[in-house]
């Protein structure tokens, strides 16, 4: 890997971090393709709610019908579940204590969708419950009950009064959870805050209700019921109540029951992509709780053979061996995958993989973790736990298994938008034994942080100079390209120290921001003590960003993040239309919509059996810049563009846009900018801050070209004889084109676009603590 991927942390950089590590990875990836890992420093989830460290579980059991109970002490504003509860009042009016913490984390969405629920709905009467969406929190819904209040010292016969509507608030809101199949929900301690209803009781009804409502469910889906407080008294009241009425956690006693549960997640190695988490951790795939673990099994689908399979068959029963020959397909082929439930496991489903690697390609590997991840979403499942497949009686090498495991995963986050999932990669302790003498071949100090910084970087570069990261807090910086690398960690740098108090963001695609980006910009302004002002001026769009340093990086990049994703979806948009202009697809109604018809045609493209359906027409950007060069009449002009690095690949995929490169003067027209020359481009666009200058090769279509350009034209002027348009402008030199459709350029490099970078003049950086 080219140049020092490391960059150390400063306690500046650790705090700003810790309020937005997620939007740090997605700005990284959206802005410079690259992976970026936080080590050594406990994040568990991106909150403008301050510091956080991490969730702690107390006691876990098993019920009837599908459910189990759980008691954590954990920040409700960061916990990742389906289903939040919010302690409400009547009218929804989010105003202080655990409501108030949840709207100004989650934004203005939960505040507006509630006032819409009253103004449609009247109040919500004490014991029911109301829905909204959840914001920026990291869950899909939150259920605001609203719990009965009493006075200060209240007597016992308004307690007793009272204690019914807490039962109906909590048994409403286990039955929209189980309506809505959710499959996990955190509720807190209703009441017994500001509401003052006796803490001691309150524990007791929540967990007797959970208990009733277990009895008289169905079984069905799985349903964990998380009774999570971030107060210690409210923590040891529900732990209290659930030992006194259900006896022992499940969980082994002592000391290692908080830690062998609470480790899972909060110490284990992991990897955020998006909205998947990737953990690498060790262990015994059959004893695994998530919502299902993968089997691999050979072809004869005898279970008793493999380490695995046996481990897995004789926790589960011989039921699931009778299930799975049940449900044999006619054709069992290599990739197959046949799905079965837990029986004795603690998993909801058990997906059976036929993944004989000696007899195929190792492709068949990475095709079996992306169907199993697939099936996970469309099960709505929320967790899944691999083996390392092909590493026990097919041979494989632990390094090609990992790195073909890994990039299944990475592809597969890089286009999943459902909800949260976690990955997990379970390793068991003897094949870490024997592994680490293969990475110890690299690296005098093994742990397991190092093995999956192993693991990942194998997907990235296909090899590593392994190092120990001791306990220093620092960014990695995965990329095999020493341009990006050296233009992530400087932006880095610029965004975590920001002693001025201002940050200026230059991106035109605020201009596609809705009613939910603004919304949420105001809330930050709120939560983070900023000021927050757009721009729009000469052709150029962003953001400014001033107030104290801290709040100040952290708002940076919350909006970087925000960005990114705009820039996504625009460019999927014009992606969808540029695909519908040429392509059409015949296959049930409303294939022709322009993103029905472009997942059709990607589909198509690569090969995606799943799908079939009578092809039309098959062609792209290239083809649309022919229709255009045969309208024009004209050869196209070999002209050069500069670009900023985070627009190389979108150009790629949907040509040219005004948006992505306008020069700091745009004398001839709000067009789309070309020189025929690389030094008359580094002119043009010469207010650059990036450590490289991406210079962009194009055949332009110029056509009928005119030096009658103006700051305010927006289309080509007319000609002379006025009956039709010119189809570009230039200077007077004509060594500047300005052409005002994309579709007239075409970026003349095969494939992907892989700019050739020169490097500026050497910069002054400032550097890090």
């Amino acid at each position: 890997m080219p140049g020092d991927p490391i960059l150390p942390l400063s306690d500046e950089g650790i705090q700003i971090l810790e309020q937005s590590c997620l939007d740090f990875s997605d700005a990284a990836k959206g802005k410079f393709g690259c992976t970026v890992v936080v080590h050594n420093v406990d994040f568990t989830a991106a909150s403008v709610s301050g510091r956080n460290k991490g969730p702690d579980i107390r006691y876990t059991k098993q019920l009837s019908g599908g459910m189990k109970i759980s008691v954590w002490k954990d920040d409700l504003t960061t916990h990742k579940v389906d289903a939040v509860v919010n302690a409400a009042n009547e009218q929804l009016n989010h105003g202080g204590g655990l409501a108030l913490a949840l709207s100004r984390a989650g934004g203005p969405t939960i505040q507006n969708e509630s006032n819409q629920f009253v103004r449609q709905n009247g109040i919500v009467p004490t014991g029911k419950v109301a829905v909204t969406r959840a914001g920026k929190l990291p869950c899909q819904i939150i259920i605001h009950a609203v719990g009965p209040q009493v006075p200060r010292n209240p007597p016992q016969w308004e307690i007793d009064a009272a204690s019914p509507l807490l039962q109906e608030a909590i048994w409403n809101i286990l039955t929209y959870t189980d309506h809505n199949n959710s499959q996990s929900v955190a509720i807190p301690a209703i009441s017994s805050g500001i509401y003052n209803f006796p803490r001691d009781l309150c524990a007791n009804i929540i967990v007797n209700t959970v208990i009733s409502f277990s009895n008289k469910r169905k079984p069905a889906q799985s349903l964990e019921v998380r009774l999570v407080n971030n107060d210690d008294p409210s923590v040891q009241e529900m732990l209290r109540a659930c030992q006194q009425i259900l006896g022992p956690s499940d969980t082994r006693s002592g000391a290692m029951q908080n830690q062998s549960i609470s480790s899972t997640k909060s110490t284990c190695p992991r990897l955020e992509l998006g909205n998947v988490t990737l953990f690498l951790k060790e262990g015994e795939i059959q004893k695994e709780t998530t919502d299902v673990i993968v089997n691999p099994i050979g072809s004869d689908l005898d279970l008793s053979l493999g380490y695995v399979s046996r481990a897995i068959l004789e926790k589960a029963g011989k039921g699931i061996q009778d299930e799975v020959i049940r449900k044999k397909p006619w054709n069992v082929t290599n990739g197959t995958v046949i799905e079965t439930k837990g029986h004795n496991l603690k998993s909801h489903a058990v997906f059976h993989t036929i993944c004989d690697v000696q007899q195929s390609k190792t492709q068949i590997l990475h095709n079996v973790i992306t169907q199993c991840l697939r099936k996970t979403e469309g099960y709505s499942f929320s967790s899944i736990s691999f083996p390392a497949i092909g590493t026990g009686k097919l041979g494989r090498s632990k390094e090609e298994v990992s790195q073909k495991m890994i990039h299944a995963v990475v592809e597969f986050a890089d286009k999943y938008k459902g909800k949260k999932m976690e990955v997990y990669f379970v390793i068991y302790p003897t094949d870490t034994e024997k592994f680490q003498s293969e990475v110890s071949k690299r690296s005098s100090i093994w742990n397991p942080l190092s093995l999956l910084i192993y693991f990942v970087a194998l997907t990235d570069s296909g090899f590593y100079d392994e190092r120990g990261t001791g306990t220093t807090p620092l960014i990695e910086f995965l990329t095999d390209s020493s341009e990006v690398l050296r233009e992530a960690k400087e932006w880095t740098l610029k965004i975590l120290h920001v002693p001025s108090g201002s940050v200026t963001i230059q991106n035109n695609h605020v201009i596609h921001f809705g009613q939910e980006e603004h919304e949420h910009l105001m809330s930050l302004q709120t939560a983070l003590h900023v000021s927050i002002t757009e721009f729009f001026s000469n052709g150029k769009c962003g953001i400014i960003i001033n107030g104290k340093s801290t709040g100040v990086s952290c708002a940076a990049l919350m909006v970087e993040a925000m960005l990114c994703k705009a820039q996504e979806k625009f460019a999927q948009a014009e992606e969808n239309d540029l695909l519908h202009s040429v392509v059409s697809w015949q296959a049930f109604p409303g294939s022709n919509e322009p993103e029905t018809n472009a997942a059709l045609e990607k589909a198509y493209l690569a090969k995606n059996t799943d799908i079939t359906v009578e092809r039309i027409e098959n062609n792209a950007l290239k083809q649309v810049f022919e229709l255009n060069k045969r309208r024009i009449s004209a050869q196209p002009k070999q002209l050069f563009q500069c670009v900023k690095a985070q627009y190389c690949e979108l150009i790629s995929r949907v040509g040219f846009q005004r948006d992505y490169a306008p020069p700091e003067e745009q004398k001839f027209g709000a067009g789309i900018y070309f020189t025929s020359d690389p030094r008359r481009a580094l002119e043009l666009w010469q207010d650059r801050e990036e450590q490289y200058i991406y210079i962009i090769e194009a055949q332009v279509l110029t056509g009928r070209c005119t030096s009658q350009g103006a700051p305010q034209m927006i289309v080509p002027p007319s000609t002379a004889d006025t009956q039709a348009q010119y189809d570009s402008v230039c200077n007077k030199a004509r060594d500047t084109f300005v052409i005002f459709n994309g579709q007239q350029a075409l970026p003349d490099l095969p494939g992907d676009i892989q700019p050739s970078a020169s490097h500026r003049s050497q910069r002054h950086t400032a550097q890090p603590n």
